[in-house]
């Protein structure tokens, strides 16, 4: 029978690899030996793995032996972590916090080199009914239609809505427009009882909580 074996080296005691951010991508691309022109990649280009990682998929730097088969494998990959990380989100009970939804959207947001706007519904006990991209936009903006929200909202029978976007830019501050849709949106809610909770930017490994930072009439 054949057996599968990871070379890395493995901390049984903390359940995680040791190896580098470079052991770890080469080894996720697979290339033999890959580590040092990885991190090569990095240091010259990025400097994060999260940044590294959103520049190979949207193919804007070459790294040698990269190829299109190389890069569909790491977005299935990275798929799959979302997937899990959205299960997670689903069991999760309540969500109250920024961080609890923000393990889900740093995956779901890597995948994207556009602003995609998106909305976690959630019951009276702020259980996650559904999270649906609602918008999709360029790398700077993205066109939002409160009513939409308002209207899928009663359709899922939500009680209360967190919305985020991502900021494919890497500035993390949000726009007046930001802040102004957030007002916009959390008082169209307000009129049919329901709560928005928090808007949370997303930018390259970092997020923003406007309810945090008490923006947009949060307080």
């Amino acid at each position: 029978m054949d057996t599968f074996s990871i070379s890395l080296p493995y901390d049984r005691s903390k359940s995680n690899f040791l190896g580098s951010d470079a052991d770890l991508l080469s080894a996720a691309l697979g290339l033999p030996d890959g580590t040092a022109a990885v991190a090569n990649y990095m240091s010259q280009h990025r400097g994060s793995l999260f940044e590294s990682i959103a520049s190979l998929l949207n193919c804007d730097i070459p790294l040698t032996g990269v190829g299109r088969q190389r890069r569909y494998q790491l977005s299935c990959a990275l798929l799959l972590a979302t997937r899990l990380a959205e299960e997670e989100l689903f069991e999760r009970s309540p969500l109250k916090d920024p961080g609890s939804c923000y393990k889900y959207l740093q995956h779901h947001y890597l995948l994207q080199s556009r602003e995609v706007f998106t909305c976690l519904f959630l019951d009276t006990q702020r259980q996650l009914l559904a999270c649906r991209d609602m918008f999709f936009g360029t790398l700077n903006t993205a066109p939002v239609y409160p009513r939409e929200i308002v209207a899928m909202a009663l359709k899922m029978g939500a009680s209360a809505i967190i919305v985020a976007h991502n900021h494919p830019s890497g500035c993390l501050a949000p726009s007046v427009a930001d802040i102004q849709l957030t007002d916009r949106l959390r008082r169209a809610l307000g009129l049919i009882d329901i709560d928005l909770l928090d808007h949370l930017i997303v930018a390259q490994g970092r997020y923003l909580s406007m309810a945090s930072e008490g923006l947009a009439g949060f307080r």
